[in-house]
């Protein structure tokens, strides 16, 4: 452990002070429920004009589309993780590239609904991640692909091509779109929590997986609640094979469950996610959605990540630490603009806000 600590001291000094400068700059809580009731799109543009996500702000014409609000965040965000990677070099250099590499997925997920929902290529790519690594001509010909194992075949490897098994592309344009989105986007997930757990170790390792850990946990439990709502079976396939806290009795204890309320109950007993889906069942059968789980996912890996800028600050775990404030603070932001402008109400807007208790 020494010489890890040392190493990161050496190395990533630079890189550090500028994260805790950077955080210091996030929007804080007080500042987010102030933008939850403005009354317009413009305001919100306004207020925050000054702030990291001005430049791709400034872009927007009055009141804005959702797409175009949210990809202005979605590029400020990028921008600021492009700025750490120019910082970086070594292992924390491969670290940031890894963790672009998951928008790939979210890139693949969103190609396939959009292919199998008969969108244009030119609608899709509207929607692309800014962080993502694949390069247009590659998604591009992906997008020209009719089957979807050939798709996975093509852009991913055997365990994309296995998770897919049983769907088709007539899902993914139907009712059970979720279910094939989720299934890609757990792949991408994995790939990142797989780099973090065999190719780090001591304080990096140690650090980083109760957060990536957490995300591939309830990214199984959301595909299970999911299946229930849709009475899909064979989802045990389609489930990410890795396990954190969430091992293979509570996997196949909330497989067994008759129905999402069943399945929260088990969840309200799990000796590590009860805080943390505390009121699940309550949340679920007062809303209907599952959205709610997403929410409270994110503010456990806020409580995890602050904790890591407090503690033990010289391991990797304090850059995916303010990633996780980072990109917090970017879907709290896109939410805001895209509530605001649809004219959601200030007490239902923020619930789909990420804050610390």
């Amino acid at each position: 452990m020494p010489s890890d600590t040392l190493s990161h001291l050496l190395r990533d000094n630079y890189l550090i002070s500028l994260l805790r400068g950077k955080r210091s700059q996030l929007v804080h809580r007080q500042q987010l429920v102030s933008l939850s009731e403005s009354k317009s799109q413009t305001e919100i543009v306004g207020l925050l004009a000054e702030g990291s996500y001005g430049p791709e702000l400034s872009k927007l014409q009055g009141e804005s589309s959702p797409i175009d609000t949210e990809r202005a965040i979605r590029l400020g965000f990028a921008r600021s993780v492009r700025g750490l990677i120019s910082a970086s070099s070594a292992d924390t250099h491969d670290f940031l590239l890894e963790y672009r590499r998951r928008f790939d997925a979210y890139d693949l997920a969103g190609l396939v609904i959009f292919k199998a929902q008969d969108k244009t290529w030119e609608e899709y790519l509207a929607t692309r991640q800014p962080l993502a690594l694949m390069k247009e001509p590659e998604l591009h010909r992906l997008y020209s692909i009719e089957d979807l194992s050939a798709i996975a075949t093509a852009a991913g490897d055997r365990h994309l091509v296995e998770r897919l098994k049983g769907f088709s592309m007539e899902d993914a344009a139907g009712e059970r779109a979720s279910l094939v989105r989720d299934a890609i986007n757990g792949w991408g997930e994995e790939r990142f929590y797989k780099h973090i757990d065999e190719r780090l170790s001591g304080p990096d390792r140690e650090n980083c997986l109760p957060i990536v850990g957490s995300t591939i946990d309830i990214a199984n439990l959301t595909i299970i609640l999911r299946s229930k709502i849709l009475s899909a079976s064979g989802i045990k396939d389609h489930l990410i094979p890795t396990h954190w806290k969430l091992n293979q009795r509570a996997i196949d204890q909330l497989l067994a469950s008759t129905d999402v309320s069943q399945a929260l109950d088990s969840m309200a007993s799990h000796e590590y996610y009860h805080k943390v889906l505390a009121g699940a069942r309550q949340k679920y059968e007062e809303s209907k959605s599952l959205a709610f789980i997403e929410v409270a996912l994110r503010k456990h890996q806020l409580r995890l990540s602050t904790r890591l800028f407090v503690s033990f600050p010289y391991s990797v775990g304090i850059v995916l630490a303010f990633l996780i404030l980072k990109e917090n603070e970017a879907k709290n932001l896109a939410a805001v603009l895209t509530g605001v402008g649809a004219g959601l109400p200030a007490d239902e807007l923020r619930s789909l806000i990420a804050v610390q208790d």
